[in-house]
């Protein structure tokens, strides 16, 4: 941050009115050459507060109970109207009896653009079934500051092949910029699933379980400096842990892989967000831990 920005903070109208929400004020703001010390209790103690990862194998599922935060669906940083609230808590479906044929890491390609392509060509799962086309990510492709990782496209998403579209990737954008990690920071954007679900119901296990690899293998030829996994059943899918997302989120995680030694930091997902307004002074908190784990 600049000499000139600690005497002021420049907010957006809409950046102005996420803080107001949480009750801060913008008088407040100006007094502060650092909005993250709003939350010094978030940050982390040398040596403390950090959980290692064992990154599950392709062949361990991922539970498909009903997730806590509702988190499924359209995330960032664009324009068009997301599908709807009804749409994203559609209960989860029975799950298809068809056996899943997991996608195998060791035939994944080791090069990003070959990778985009074997994920085009998908068929390890039902949901290449009814989508329009694959998601596969969004941003900087070599070593971002951070990978952000949502749940499943979203219909714009689907219909556009990109990440982060509609209403709660706006609110991400917005999150991202007022806790300071954007616009400095580079970000790659992506999602544990490559396809939409249909309708937007919930991701089955299988349906996870097939699409996993491809979401490992993007980590370890991305490199980024750190992971920010929004929703519950991507965090699971990382951690590695049977858990609630307020079991998981307010701490830092290490996923290791392959080489990769990164921290990760859960929060809620921005559709999430845009149902429970009282979890937004959380995933506040939650970005600036994400913040101060990088400056670690």
């Amino acid at each position: 941050m600049t000499s000139s920005s600690q005497s002021a903070i420049a907010l957006t109208a809409t950046q102005a009115a996420w803080l107001a929400e949480l009750g801060i004020d913008r008088k407040l703001l100006a007094t502060l050459a650092d909005t993250s010390a709003l939350f010094a209790s978030a940050r982390i103690a040398p040596g403390a507060g950090v959980a290692p990862v064992n990154v599950p194998s392709s062949g361990q599922e991922t539970p498909a109970s009903k997730r806590p935060d509702a988190a499924v669906g359209s995330p960032p940083m664009h324009r068009a109207p997301v599908q709807s609230v009804a749409q994203k808590l559609a209960a989860t479906q029975p799950v298809d009896a068809t056996p899943v044929q997991p996608v195998r890491r060791v035939d994944l390609p080791a090069d990003l653009a070959l990778l985009a392509q074997t994920v085009a060509g998908c068929q390890a799962c039902g949901l290449h079934a009814s989508r329009h086309q694959t998601v596969f990510g969004d941003g900087q492709t070599s070593a971002p500051h951070w990978m952000i990782i949502g749940e499943a496209p979203g219909d714009h998403d689907d219909h556009l092949g990109l990440p982060f579209q509609g209403k709660a990737g706006e609110l991400l954008s917005t999150m991202l910029a007022a806790a300071g990690i954007l616009p400095q920071a580079s970000v790659f954007y992506t999602n544990l699933l490559k396809c939409r679900p249909k309708g937007g119901r919930t991701p089955r296990a299988d349906e996870i379980q097939a699409c996993l690899p491809y979401l490992q293998q993007q980590i370890a030829l991305v490199r980024p400096s750190g992971l920010l996994v929004l929703g519950w059943q991507a965090a699971q899918a990382l951690v590695g842990q049977r858990a609630s997302l307020d079991q998981l989120r307010g701490q830092v995680h290490r996923y290791t892989d392959r080489g990769v030694d990164i921290p990760m930091v859960v929060t809620h997902h921005p559709a999430s967000l845009l149902l429970r307004g009282q979890y937004k002074a959380a995933a506040w908190q939650d970005l600036h831990l994400a913040r101060a784990a990088l400056a670690a």
